[in-house]
């Protein structure tokens, strides 16, 4: 559809919501691709496992200089523990991602019925009244839980990992890239109300220009 017609102002508005929201958008992505990896993490973790029990093992190493995570020695327990931290981080790190591929999950409608401008506009009100506000929130409140976490010294009582406090400092940092993956979302989605040439998948523009 020609948008020669289309006033400047609008146009510049749009080339400037655009490229204040590519940046966003980008570190989204990113973040996503790189905690894809967890998943061979998970995986290796969970065949250790599994063989370990079969085997009878319960303590892999021991060593004397305590190690960030893992304390003195490499046991299953810790093994046990690490899949499961590390598949919620992968959940946290990975929701950004979801978000610019519109793979997360949602409960409408009405919003696949609409044009794709009023999908613009839905997608501005709900992040900016609900998703952003929420993940500032969470985030916020979460600080004071990491906190506790490293000045109580955090371990596990089973032989487990130590240094909880760094598995749950990834919840105010899962929901701050996901506040920043949003507000990506906004501007792109303003740029799009600007001028329609942006309405397109977020996702779409920054791989057109790595791509």
């Amino acid at each position: 559809m020609p948008h020669a017609d289309l006033a400047p102002w609008r146009s510049r508005g749009g080339a400037v919501c655009e490229a204040l929201a590519r940046p966003l958008v980008g570190l989204g992505l990113w973040v996503g691709r790189v905690s894809s990896w967890l998943v061979l993490l998970v995986t290796l973790a969970v065949l250790t496992t599994v063989t370990l029990n079969a085997l009878g093992i319960n303590e892999i190493a021991e060593w004397q200089a305590p190690v960030v995570l893992f304390g003195k020695a490499l046991t299953i327990n810790s093994i046990t523990e690490l899949q499961w931290h590390l598949f919620g981080i992968l959940t946290l790190l990975g929701g950004t991602y979801a978000l610019h591929h519109d793979s997360h999950v949602r409960v409408d409608l009405v919003y696949q019925k609409l044009s794709p401008r009023g999908r613009a506009v839905i997608d501005i009100l709900g992040h900016l009244v609900f998703l952003i506000p929420f993940c500032l929130l969470v985030a916020w409140l979460s600080k004071h839980f990491v906190m506790m976490s490293y000045l109580s010294g955090e371990h596990s009582n089973y032989g487990g990992l130590t240094d909880r406090y760094l598995i749950k400092a990834m919840l105010p940092i899962g929901l701050v890239f996901l506040a920043l993956g949003a507000l990506g979302q906004v501007l792109h989605n303003l740029a799009g109300l600007f001028d329609p040439r942006h309405l397109t998948p977020a996702h779409d523009t920054r791989e057109e220009i790595h791509g």
